[in-house]
């Protein structure tokens, strides 16, 4: 059912659309309010869908509580009730939305017609809600599998930059300069007693660390995690150093040792300085956990002798073998006009997932020649990608009829928190605080 609020400072009219029988209509009254103030009160702690409100009202008339609405619930629909002398006051309502007027006294006879013209409205929104949430979650679940390849890929070896960016772009995974510690957390009765597990009871474990992990972890912006399925270790990723983060998210899971049937030990790797460097990290994770007995132990690793020549090189990307050197493009030379094409192209498409293959298929040039041009132009494939889209949700922002999860599957994204931590990136703010400063007054 749908929430009705009426407001009307006239008591009588109050319970007279209140005793209506709404039910039938597939309607609820969620309350009565006298005038605009107390209605956005009530608003403010109780949702509804439908706002049926009077004009002339004390303390906060009916065009001022549309205004308000209007501005910060813009998805609510209105109904206008006004007296025959009210007749422009209710015209001028339509310009905040409102979708129907009733003149007083109501004739009760005509609101099973408006109401059902405000259902349909309702039911069309609604639909298109539920078809946003099946495409977001199918959205989801496919960046879900993007993602896990590229921490696995991530973890176990070097990656070269363009494989660090469409990956990170493909698995909504931001890594940019700065310190990261990489960990491994294993379940002691399978590492450290070697207690073998059913399938059944590995895909529970499995499921319930992937599921807590997002929360405890991802969510609050730590980082990122992947549980193997298949030996049920749990790698971690902690962004700017994070090694008591590492520590303490290990002991919180310790609280469920009744859930798990095991305690935990937690191998942490060395802190270092570039996304191209955190397999060595992992690597020395690994390391500190090598024939460890101890139930419960959290131990620092260090990279192995034989990988310590590396470090050096690894704070940067490996070299490009298939990535011609070239000179900057000259403007209206071909490699300039295939750079222009291209922004067009990620201008064109950048609501929808976009690779770099894609985009360099388009102007008919491999993958290692277009990300050369980008670089010789000061530029990169993602960062100019991003770009697009963030100013495309700004743009949107300044519609209140989008809400922000709206905004974010318009402009190519599927996690908002993905796309909550680069638009903040970008632009200092929040969305919602983004937002919000365009609401203030200049």
């Amino acid at each position: 059912m749908y929430r009705l609020l009426i407001v009307d400072d006239e008591k009588v009219i109050r319970d007279g659309l209140s005793a209506w029988d709404w039910e039938r209509c597939g309607i609820e009254v969620a309350g009565c309010c006298a005038h605009g103030l107390e209605a956005l009160k009530f608003i403010s702690t109780s949702p509804v869908d439908i706002v049926m409100t009077d004009i002339r009202m004390p303390f906060m008339d009916g065009i001022a509580l549309m205004d308000a609405l209007n501005r910060r619930y813009p998805f609510i629909k209105l109904i206008v009730l006004s007296g025959h002398g009210d007749f422009a006051y209710a015209r001028k309502a339509t310009q905040y939305g409102a979708v129907d007027y009733l003149l007083k006294p109501v004739p009760f006879a005509e609101l099973p017609k408006t109401i059902g013209r405000l259902k349909e409205r309702l039911d069309e929104q609604r639909q298109h809600e539920e078809r946003l949430k099946v495409l977001t979650r199918k959205a989801l679940q496919l960046t879900k599998v993007l993602r896990d390849d590229f921490l696995a890929r991530l973890f176990e070896g070097p990656l070269s930059c363009e494989a660090l960016e469409q990956g990170g772009a493909e698995g909504e995974v931001l890594l940019e300069a700065g310190r990261y510690t990489a960990a491994v957390l294993v379940l002691d009765r399978i590492a450290v007693r070697r207690q073998r597990t059913s399938e059944k009871e590995r895909k529970l474990i499995a499921f319930s660390l992937d599921n807590m992990l997002s929360d405890l972890w991802d969510a609050r912006q730590h980082g990122y995690h992947l549980v193997d399925k298949s030996s049920l270790e749990v790698f971690l990723l902690a962004k700017d150093g994070g090694r008591q983060l590492l520590t303490d998210i290990a002991g919180h899971l310790h609280r469920y040792i009744g859930l798990f049937k095991s305690t935990f030990s937690l191998g942490i790797g060395v802190t270092v300085g570039s996304p191209y460097a955190i397999w060595q990290s992992m690597l020395a994770a690994r390391s500190a956990l090598a024939g460890n007995a101890e139930e419960g132990a959290v131990k620092t690793g260090a990279v192995p002798r034989e990988e310590t020549g590396l470090r050096g090189q690894l704070d940067r990307p490996p070299e490009e073998d298939d990535a011609p050197e070239a000179d900057a493009a000259e403007p209206g030379s071909r490699d300039s006009i295939i750079l222009v094409e291209a922004k067009r192209y990620m201008k064109a498409n950048y609501g929808r997932s976009l690779t770099l293959k894609e985009v360099a298929d388009h102007v008919f040039i491999s993958t290692g020649h277009l990300s050369a041009l980008f670089r010789h132009a000061g530029e990169r494939f993602l960062k100019v990608l991003t770009a697009v889209r963030m100013e495309k949700a700004k743009e949107l922002m300044l519609d209140n009829g989008y809400k922000v999860y709206e905004i974010v599957e318009l402009v190519g994204y599927s996690d908002p928190a993905y796309f909550t931590e680069v638009f903040k990136k970008h632009t200092g703010k929040t969305p919602n605080e983004y937002r919000g400063k365009l609401k203030q007054p200049r």
